[in-house]
């Protein structure tokens, strides 16, 4: 299966899932040994937060797999052959249910409003680095926006990006992501550097609430002291995200 392909039949599983999300930000990752993976933000209607979905199974295993599901088709249990191996890939790909290979999670609220009004200044933009002809390492990021008149970055991880808030945003999304496609997206320290100081301006309001004051309605002053409260500061989320942000917030 070539790459082109593979990104566009997990495009269409994952559209099915989620009618009428409005699709935020798309990501491919075309690995040179076929480790490719895809993964899109989408938000449904009337929510703050992000829906996450990726694909589990890149090109490379993907192929083995179709391969496997010819091999089968003609031999029978005893291993005997028994017919001819499929001509076409058409056919196996007609079989497959792509929506098997993708998975979902939530982008948080705080994080969701960063990617929209980071992407939202960058309308328009148009960026295409130059590619490896024989490299032997790496692979080749493409992303593409779909707020306002829309955007596209595409170039080689192992280069200077060429948007540094946008390498923040893939720090945060690669989290989802596992193995080499996660380590090509979380390999500069610049922008896991930015995507810390983002999480910790964000939600400093849930970490370090100010003393709340409990005003009387009958003299308009304010509490005595020993009734004042002091609100319980609320746990930090329990989320794959936190484990990269917070070992890169140490780093710093």
């Amino acid at each position: 299966m070539d790459a082109s392909r593979y990104f566009d039949a997990m495009h269409n599983a994952m559209s099915t899932q989620h009618a009428g999300a409005q699709l935020l930000l798309t990501v491919r990752l075309q690995d040179i040994c076929g480790n490719d993976a895809y993964l899109e933000v989408k938000q449904l209607p009337g929510e703050q937060s992000a829906l996450v979905c990726y694909s589990t199974m890149g090109r490379r295993c993907l192929n083995f797999q179709l391969f496997r599901k010819g091999w089968q088709l003609c031999h029978n249990a005893d291993g005997q052959l028994t017919g001819r191996f499929p001509s076409s890939a058409d056919s196996l790909l007609s079989q497959t249910d792509f929506r098997a290979y993708c998975r979902e999670d939530r982008l948080d609220a705080a994080r969701t409003q960063r990617l929209i009004e980071e992407l939202g200044q960058r309308a328009g933009t148009n960026y295409v680095g130059s590619i490896p002809q024989n490299a032997r390492t790496g692979a080749q990021i493409t992303v593409e926006s779909h707020l306002g008149c829309g955007a596209r970055w595409s170039y080689w991880n192992q280069d200077t990006s060429p948007c540094l808030p946008l390498a923040a945003i893939l720090y945060w999304l690669a989290d989802f992501l596992a193995g080499n496609e996660r380590r090509a997206l979380q390999s500069d320290p610049q922008a896991a550097a930015l995507a810390a100081q983002w999480l910790t301006k964000d939600t400093a309001v849930f970490f370090c609430p100010s003393p709340a004051l409990t005003v009387s309605a009958a003299t308009g002053h304010s509490a005595p002291a020993a009734r004042r409260t002091r609100p319980v500061p609320v746990p930090a989320a329990r989320s794959k995200s936190w484990q990269s942000v917070l070992a890169a917030m140490a780093a710093v």
